[in-house]
């Protein structure tokens, strides 16, 4: 049976999206060079990150979304604190009414910090 996540993969563009990660507080456990991309291991509270640095992957769709993982969600202390330093949208209620509200990581993938 599952016992948990073990990691979400990311690809990305640029060294910018991991360092985006970093400030959120991950942090680097690897790092492998290969002929046609980078892997970034991050991690932190028991969850790692695969980043793939690539730019030659096309651009996450939007409008419409394609089908498939919609946002990463990230639990956080402070709601406030997370919206006023990564320009979050407003602050919403869940279905339970916890709060939470929306970033995006510099590829536009959108992240939820939640309460």
């Amino acid at each position: 049976m599952i016992k948990a996540f073990d990691h979400v993969a990311i690809i990305c563009s640029s060294e910018e999206s991991v360092e985006f990660y970093k400030r959120l507080g991950f942090r680097e456990l690897l790092r492998k060079e290969r002929e046609y991309d980078t892997v970034v291991i991050l991690g932190t509270e028991g969850i790692q990150l695969e980043m793939f640095i690539d730019a030659n992957h096309p651009a996450r769709a939007t409008d419409p979304e394609n089908i498939g993982l919609r946002h990463l969600a990230l639990r956080v202390d402070d709601i406030e604190y997370m919206r006023n330093e990564f320009d979050c949208g407003p602050i919403m209620k869940d279905w339970f009414g916890k709060k939470y509200c929306y970033a995006t990581d510099p590829d536009g993938l959108p992240i939820e910090f939640h309460e």
